[in-house]
């Protein structure tokens, strides 16, 4: 999934990589995650965003297709829902 970040998810392919069934699949993951894989995947998508956000200058349309997600307006709202706040606001907080 890491290797991936910038590509779509699909469950059916992480089944099939594993042989195992989506349902089996997304009972382990969920057993050992505490969230089902699609989720999992979004969340790594928004924390290399952030990092993104951090290390670089780039427009927040940069960020997004950088994560694979081609509507900024939507990476936007996902970034805000995981994360708290829109992706200028965390630019914008002090950290280290």
């Amino acid at each position: 999934m890491t290797d991936h970040l910038a590509d779509s998810f699909r469950l059916s392919d992480l089944a099939r990589h594993t042989g195992l069934s989506k349902q089996h699949l997304i009972y382990l993951f969920n057993r050992e995650t505490g969230c089902p894989p699609v989720e999992y995947f979004l969340r790594m998508k928004m924390q290399r965003a952030g990092q993104l956000l951090d290390l670089t200058d780039w427009s927040v349309k940069e960020i997004a297709s950088a994560v694979g997600l081609s509507d900024p307006y939507y990476f936007s709202r996902l970034f805000k829902k995981m994360m708290g706040c829109s992706p200028t606001a965390y630019r914008g907080i002090p950290k280290g």
